[in-house]
């Protein structure tokens, strides 16, 4: 693209990819997604495993199962998973304090990927699917290993009749999906059994599709139930490990973050009345998932030749959006595009855009990400939290090289310097 500009197309195979960063054409294309499809059509069978659940659908079926669960993501629904996550916080909080406290000179270096990913899995698992995280973390672990091996697999070409082969990574993909297939059949059936006889009153997102026409499916079920953890494990997660790092190297915002945590909240605990009085931390967490977005590009797949302004598209060829790009373009940005300056955001998303279609972490348009505002509740209010708690620093073994697999993460950990607040 450095050499042919923003009209650009290369050829993955057979298929031509053309680039698209117009706002405008942009808008049209998350807007019109009946025309512009999801481009799931995966070939790599070890990450089949983990694309799955409701993007995998397209036009009306799509429709009907984001109507089953919309009604779930909505805010009103969300504020009744602020206690479960203040609770799973305080587990990483008593653990790093303990941490810090047992040191020789008061603070602790710590790799902080794992108790993050831990503590959003254990929201997941409570809030969606009502499941006690600390007695069951086994389907958790096993798709973080599917994760951890479908990140190999992507690092080699997937050559027709790969799957077939008797590769280590092919067995062991095949004997992890197996286990876990088996363990959510189980959990389903248990539930079923439950709601049944009446033993289950939770309102959660497992229930509320166990008891819908979904359930006729059993593979669309287990779809949808590792589609949410894998989402959660490597959109949420790393989303809020990108903010602990950033608040790091940015040790002045960081310390304007806090100072308005406790002018907001004092001595208690983080609320969403509270949470919604905020206003650096949400410019904060804008500008990281403009620098650093969970994805760095959304395709969509076209099956019939149309007219996108001056462009005549063909049918049957890839249309991608490269989100960090236009994340990233002075054009939209100013000159000062790849500076890290959350103020661009003082006085919301809207204006910080002009309104165009170029701001775009969890996708845009009726198919954004459906648990979008979940992850950025979640995130807000363990930020929150740690913020009143602890003072970071960037440890000097820290490497910044963001890799991609599924979604933009720290290639070498996130090896944060940890103090305990007086």
């Amino acid at each position: 693209m450095n050499l042919a500009g923003k009209k650009a197309f290369v050829w993955a195979g057979l298929r031509p990819k053309v680039f698209i960063m117009e706002p405008d054409h942009m808008k049209t294309i998350f807007f019109n997604h009946s025309t512009f499809q999801k481009n799931f059509k995966v070939t790599n069978s070890v990450v089949q495993e983990l694309i799955t659940g409701i993007i995998r659908f397209e036009g009306e079926e799509w429709s009907k199962r984001r109507t089953i669960m919309s009604p779930k993501f909505q805010l009103e629904k969300l504020k009744q998973m602020i206690p479960l996550v203040l609770k799973c916080s305080d587990q990483v909080i008593i653990e790093w304090k303990k941490l810090v406290s047992n040191s020789k000179d008061g603070s602790y270096t710590l790799d902080v990927c794992h108790d993050i990913e831990e503590l959003i899995s254990g929201v997941t698992s409570q809030f969606l699917f009502g499941i006690d995280y600390a007695k069951d973390k086994e389907i958790f672990h096993l798709i973080t290993q599917l994760s951890e091996l479908t990140k190999q697999a992507t690092k080699v070409s997937n050559l027709p009749g790969s799957k077939f082969l008797p590769t280590e990574t092919n067995r062991k993909s095949k004997r992890l999906t197996k286990e876990l297939h088996q363990r959510l059949y189980k959990l389903m059936c248990e539930r079923k059994k439950a709601i049944k006889e009446g033993k289950v009153v939770e309102d959660n997102v497992f229930n509320m599709l166990l008891e819908s026409e979904i359930a006729n499916n059993q593979d669309e079920m287990i779809g949808h139930m590792k589609g949410f953890v894998f989402n959660s494990h490597d959109t949420t997660a790393f989303v809020l490990v990108w903010n602990l790092i950033l608040l790091c190297i940015y040790s002045e915002w960081q310390d304007r973050a806090r100072e308005e945590v406790f002018r907001v909240f004092g001595n208690r605990r983080p609320d969403y009345e509270g949470l919604s009085q905020l206003k650096v931390l949400p410019m904060f967490m804008n500008e990281v998932l403009r620098l650093y977005p969970p994805l760095v590009e959304l395709s969509r797949f076209l099956e019939e030749e149309i007219k996108l302004g001056e462009y005549t598209l063909p049918a049957d060829i890839q249309v991608i959006m490269p989100t960090i790009l236009v994340h990233r373009d002075p054009e939209f940005w100013g000159e000062d595009a790849n500076e890290f300056k959350p103020e661009r955001f003082a006085e919301g998303v809207l204006k910080a855009t002009n309104g165009q279609a170029v701001f775009f972490p969890f996708a845009w348009g009726p198919r954004i990400c459906i648990g979008y505002n979940m992850a950025l509740l979640q995130v807000k209010l363990v930020l929150a939290d740690l913020l009143r708690n602890f003072s970071f620093e960037i440890s000097p073994t820290y490497e910044h090289a963001p890799r991609v697999v599924f979604t933009q993460q720290p290639q070498y950990g996130a090896p944060i310097i940890l103090r305990n607040l007086n």
